[in-house]
């Protein structure tokens, strides 16, 4: 039986972060039912290139017709590709920031989003995706409530499902959240938020 293989990509550059902390609950979780390959990515420690015109260019090119220069700046964005080619599974844990995603984390999902890689058009300019059937698991910690805000202010969980939608694959993505951290003597407990997990 091959195992399961599983990415888990971490956003925080704190060391006791909640984000952290769920997200590594939700991988244990995962090792403890089955065997899987566990690769484990730190975005904070190697961050994304955030595209210049140099690399905006390269993005939307052919890969069949990239400089040896493109291929160069492309370097980080092909492990991207490859981590989640290679993934069945990816456990992504985030911090919220002013209600949305942390930089590195955009562009980590802009790394990924490739013409003629991740996706490509048919003869009627309708989109393929490539890489289909991946499950992804979002572990989202915020100092408030999401109950508390304004309706329509989701922008982490809502931007990742719509940009593997339609620009890497269809991909199944389930939510869960540390929520209310920055309440005074907080405590996670990573084991109920999971609890139908």
């Amino acid at each position: 039986m091959t195992n399961k293989r599983v990415l888990h990509i971490t956003t925080s550059p704190r060391a006791a972060s909640y984000s952290k902390g769920l997200s590594t609950a939700i991988t244990d979780r995962l090792l403890s039912r089955e065997v899987i390959d566990l690769t484990e990515r730190d975005l904070t420690k190697s961050p994304p290139p955030f595209p210049d015109e140099l690399l905006t260019g390269a993005f939307y090119k052919d890969p069949a017709t990239l400089t040896a220069q493109e291929q160069s700046l492309l370097r980080y964005a092909d492990a991207v590709v490859a981590d989640v080619s290679q993934a069945d599974i990816i456990v992504i844990g985030t911090p919220m920031y002013n209600l949305g995603m942390p930089a590195v984390l955009k562009a980590w999902i802009d790394q990924l989003v490739r013409f003629g890689v991740t996706y490509d058009y048919d003869e009627n300019f309708r989109r393929k995706c490539r890489f289909n059937g991946k499950t992804i698991y979002l572990a989202i910690a915020s100092g408030g409530r999401l109950a508390d805000w304004p309706q329509g202010t989701e922008f982490i969980a809502a931007p990742v499902e719509a940009a593997f939608n339609a620009y890497v694959g269809t991909t199944t993505v389930r939510t869960f959240r540390v929520e209310g951290t920055a309440m005074p003597g907080f405590q996670p407990d990573y084991q109920q938020i999971l609890a139908d997990f």
